[in-house]
């Protein structure tokens, strides 16, 4: 199942990079990423031992992010946070936008009648973008980040988008074996992960039983723009006790009949295909 499953504190996401950023670019990205995350204003003091940089030198970044419109200061000026502008960088009527407008009502009628999790992802070269998530009462919501980077050998939008390539293609982004194990039941062998592939395209979407984290489950299928173009996917998600076969089998029917009428009623589609160079 894909899904960032621990949130991370803004500090410590912060932290945990691969060495201090270098560079007047990159420290100015490290306090954009650190304030974008944070559910608070910051101190200078809190920004600059979060980053692992000085004050002086924090406090000159932050003027200059200030300058840009990208951070703004409250109050007397001690603290700070994104701006709009950061905070909501796609204007209004961008592609994802309208994607995000278009199809929440389906998503949100579909989330309340299979009652799960159900998020509409689209994919950007192999990267997988979380564009609307649709709740219903009482159910599980995993996904804390729009960028998923779960495991594509053991979520459900990670093999989806396997599904949609070729099979050397599909090879070399998994990657070497054996593929990292989450729990006892992820798959490590390409022999193992192809079969479960060619079986997900037999039945029309991709299944993960406690694959990434015990006790949840997660089924995927993918939907096409207008032009026939694989776009993205539509997945659900919640606890492994309530994917009993049955449920499965009606709600796995209900989810490729989705797929199937999203091209049809989300004019968007066509503008993401252009956004997406496809």
């Amino acid at each position: 199942m894909t899904s960032d499953k621990a949130k991370q504190s803004p500090r410590r996401t912060a932290k945990a990079a691969d060495g201090p950023a270098t560079g007047t670019l990159a420290r100015g990205l490290q306090i954009m990423d650190l304030l974008l995350q944070a559910r608070q204003p910051m101190t200078l003091a809190e920004i600059a031992d979060a980053v692992g940089l000085d004050h002086s030198t924090t406090l000159r970044l932050l003027r200059s992010l200030e300058d840009l419109k990208q951070v703004i200061r409250l109050g007397q000026g001690k603290k700070y946070l994104c701006s709009p502008k950061a905070l909501r960088p796609l204007p209004l009527l961008h592609p994802i936008e309208q994607l995000r407008r278009e199809s929440a009502p389906m998503l949100y009628g579909f989330a309340a009648e299979v009652r799960a999790t159900v998020i509409l992802v689209i994919y950007l070269g192999y990267e997988r973008l979380v564009a609307q998530v649709a709740t219903s009462q009482g159910t599980l919501n995993p996904y804390y980040n729009a960028w998923l980077h779960g495991p594509l050998h053991g979520s459900g939008p990670g093999k989806a988008l396997l599904t949609s390539l070729p099979e050397a293609e599909r090879r070399e982004l998994v990657g070497p074996e054996p593929f990292r194990a989450y729990t006892d039941r992820t798959i490590r062998s390409w022999d193992a992960l192809n079969a479960d592939l060619e079986e997900a395209i037999a039945r029309g979407y991709v299944l993960v039983r406690d694959e990434f984290y015990l006790g949840l489950s997660a089924m995927a299928c993918n939907f096409r723009s207008p032009a026939g173009h694989v776009a993205g996917c539509l997945a659900i998600t919640g606890h492994s006790r309530d994917f009993t076969p049955e449920w499965i089998e009606d709600t796995g029917a209900k989810l490729k009949s989705l797929a199937r009428l999203i091209p049809m009623q989300i004019g968007a589609l066509t503008l993401i295909d252009t956004l997406c160079g496809r």
